[in-house]
């Protein structure tokens, strides 16, 4: 039995996701047994460099391998962060650490989406790939690992750092009743707190998305999302629990769970790790607690000597009576109402990303955008117009780069690090725009558009703006550019 609940639908797979240094990659999850925080870690004399050395997992010897040194991956920081996990892999009964630098998410992905590692990258050194999966319109990029090759676990296994094959063989009846005896979990952040939850009611883990707000529900109830063509209700946690409303951030996770006899996501601040527990350190809630609180949390996981709990919570309990009516009601008796008043926000709403230039906010449509990238080495062309820098290549395919401080006449100004260069897409025509910074994605209603005055004239050309948009009553102004216009140069 997996740690999360895998799809029987062969049009799907699950992967866990992660980052080596500055790439994200992904790995299935069938292979992927728990991931813990990086212990103290013994070295292992003579062997490979890759070979970090070996750990205590639950009384058994964990062989641990660096990623990085593994990848050749050059390292964010000598010193490990914070965030950084140990995945442990089995492999053809053989079990093994890998060292991440952070854990992304649990997701559910369609096999068309993933395609096959282009030629260029086919040689000895990079075999370990299978495929890249492509999502948000080429937006995300994952590499997907093949761990039998990643891990080459003839090799480790040469050095002694697995028991050998009759003590494991001895060790599976003691086994088996030890697991048992454990509790899987995910566990994960709100308000500095760690909670807990049964992983196999955890059916995966994805990353904030465009939360879309429904009129009349409880205030804890976030809003909605799109999950693969259903609508999947969001429960803040933090409101929930009556705390500090805080912003979204890139650690904010949303954990898909059963909830009686529907789905619902759960938005906590940051998820921690997933983990073995013996049942043996949990412990009843105490009695000083209400009969809400009592009800909510299945029990109190004392870890290290107590200097750690894990508050357990019971998903199908968390939200019930009069606070399941208003779940229920979205689901059932107001779905397709609810849906047709999304859409029709959608539809009313503008989505833009915003960028600073010369000290002044513009914005394109984010439908055009098919990338930010850092600025890169531009490589310049004879006889070019006056505002085209150059061209850049971006994974195989010529872009031209233009200075939209040239296009408008806008004193130039030094390259920095918080320059970028924004691609978009226009009529299958790729082209880089170089701006100062980029700030937002940012979603307003279209009503807030205006025609631009023409008084805008005497600076920028007007054709080559779509509208302003008037945000904080007035008081922030947002330059909407016509893409036809300004990149009419094709």
């Amino acid at each position: 039995m997996t740690y999360l609940e895998i799809t029987s639908d062969l049009a799907e797979r699950q992967l866990v996701t992660f980052h080596i240094g500055n790439d994200e990659f992904g790995a299935d999850i069938m292979n992927v047994k728990a991931i813990v925080r990086v212990s103290e870690i013994t070295k292992v004399p003579n062997s490979p460099h890759y070979v970090e050395g070996v750990c205590n997992l639950r009384g058994s010897v964990l062989p641990v391998i660096d990623a990085t040194a593994r990848l050749n991956v050059r390292k964010i920081d000598k010193e490990r962060e914070k965030d950084s996990r140990i995945l442990v892999v089995d492999i053809n009964g053989k079990t093994t650490g890998v060292i991440v630098d952070k854990v992304s998410e649990v997701m559910r992905i369609s096999t068309t989406e993933i395609e096959e590692t282009p030629s260029i990258m086919k040689n000895a050194n990079m075999d370990y790939l299978s495929g890249i999966v492509k999502l948000n319109n080429g937006k995300r990029l994952i590499m997907l690992l093949d761990l039998m090759k990643v891990l080459d676990i003839e090799e480790i296994e040469g050095f002694n750092l697995f028991e050998n094959e009759a003590t494991l063989k001895n060790k599976n009846s003691s086994s088996e009743i030890e697991k048992i005896k454990e509790e899987q979990l995910v566990s994960f952040i709100i308000d500095k707190e760690e909670y807990g939850l049964d992983i196999m009611q955890v059916k995966e883990i994805i990353r904030v998305s465009e939360i879309v707000k429904v009129p009349n529900l409880g205030e804890y109830i976030e809003g909605v999302v799109s999950l693969r063509d259903s609508i999947l209700p969001i429960l803040d946690l933090r409101k929930y629990f009556c705390m500090e409303d805080v912003q979204v951030t890139d650690r904010t996770r949303i954990l898909v769970v059963d909830i009686g006899e529907f789905t619902c996501g759960l938005m906590v601040d940051k998820v921690s790790e997933v983990l073995r527990i013996s049942r043996d350190v949990i412990q009843s809630p105490p009695n000083m607690f209400s009969k809400d609180q009592g009800d909510q949390l299945k029990g109190i996981a004392k870890l290290e000597d107590g200097k750690r709990l894990i508050l357990l919570l019971d998903p199908v309990k968390l939200v019930e009576s009069d606070k399941l009516l208003d779940v229920e009601k979205l689901r059932k008796n107001s779905y397709e109402q609810e849906t047709k008043s999304i859409e029709k926000q959608l539809m009313d709403d503008e989505q833009v990303v915003t960028f600073k230039l010369a000290n002044e906010e513009f914005a394109v449509k984010i439908n055009y955008v098919q990338e930010i990238n850092r600025m890169t080495k531009i490589t310049k062309v004879p006889r070019a117009p006056y505002f085209i820098d150059g061209i850049v290549n971006l994974r195989g395919n010529i872009i031209p780069v233009m200075d939209l401080r040239k296009l408008f006449n806008l004193p130039e100004k030094e390259i920095t690090d918080s320059n970028r260069i924004i691609i978009v897409d226009l009529q299958n025509k790729k082209t880089g725009i170089i701006v100062d910074s980029v700030t937002e994605v940012l979603r307003f209603g279209k009503k807030l558009i205006e025609l631009p005055p023409d008084i805008l004239c005497d600076d920028i050309d007007k054709k080559y703006i779509e509208g302003i948009g008037k945000l904080s009553d007035g008081n922030r102004m947002i330059v909407i550019l016509n893409l036809n216009k300004v990149i009419q140069f094709h």
